[in-house]
Order: C-alpha cells, then sequence, then structure tokens
C-alpha cells in the first residue's frame, strides 16, 4: 500500500510540474518580442549557484538527497534492515561488552 501511493505521489508531482510548465509556456508565448527587434545579449559568467566552483556540489547534493528520499519512501527509511534484527545486534553487542558471556548451545554455563 505504501508504494502504491508513493506512487501516486510521484506522478500527481509530475503532473502539476508539467501544468506549471505548460502555464510558463503560455504565458511567455504572449510575452514575446516583437519581430524585427534584435534583443540585447547580456553574460553575466558563469554564476553556479553561487559557490564558485564548488556549485558544481549543489547538484549532486540534491541527486543523493533524491536517491536518499527514493530508499526511505520504498524501504521505510529502515534501508532494507528490520528494527528487530538492529536491536538484537545492539544487545548481543551489550551483552558482550560487559563481559557477560552468551549460554553454550549444550545447556551448560562455563
Amino acid at each position: 500500500m505504501s508504494t502504491a501511493r508513493t506512487l501516486f505521489v510521484l506522478f500527481a508531482a509530475v503532473a502539476i510540474g508539467l501544468v506549471g510548465y505548460q502555464i510558463g509556456v503560455s504565458q511567455n508565448v504572449a510575452a514575446q518580442i516583437a519581430a524585427g527587434s534584435a534583443p540585447a545579449a547580456y553574460w553575466y559568467g558563469p554564476h553556479m549557484y553561487g559557490f564558485g566552483f564548488l556549485g558544481l556540489l549543489v547538484p549532486l547534493l540534491f541527486f543523493f538527497l533524491f536517491v536518499g528520499l527514493v530508499r526511505a519512501a520504498i524501504w521505510g527509511g529502515h534501508g532494507g534492515h528490520g528494527r528487530d534484527g538492529r536491536r538484537a545486534r545492539l544487545e548481543q553487542l551489550h551483552r558482550e561488552l560487559h563481559g557477560e558471556t552468551p549460554p553454550s548451545s549444550s545447556g551448560e554455563r562455563t
């Protein structure tokens, strides 16, 4: 059920984005420059999101953020590991750190 909900939200977001894009295109078509006039050419140089050459990291950051959100949506934020397995492993480590030894399989304690 969670996957279906995630896909629905994803498709709804894409549909809303496409509708908004088409509205923007239609608004720009209405505001076109008259034919025959030369547009002014301005070039400010590469700004890269205001961070200089580090601006290349911004798209990479958003990519990893997107991948992390998709991973959390699909696996419920657990990374494919159940809470029970993680909890049991932490309890085992806790016992080992305090010097407690697990009972042997034959039922005898050493």
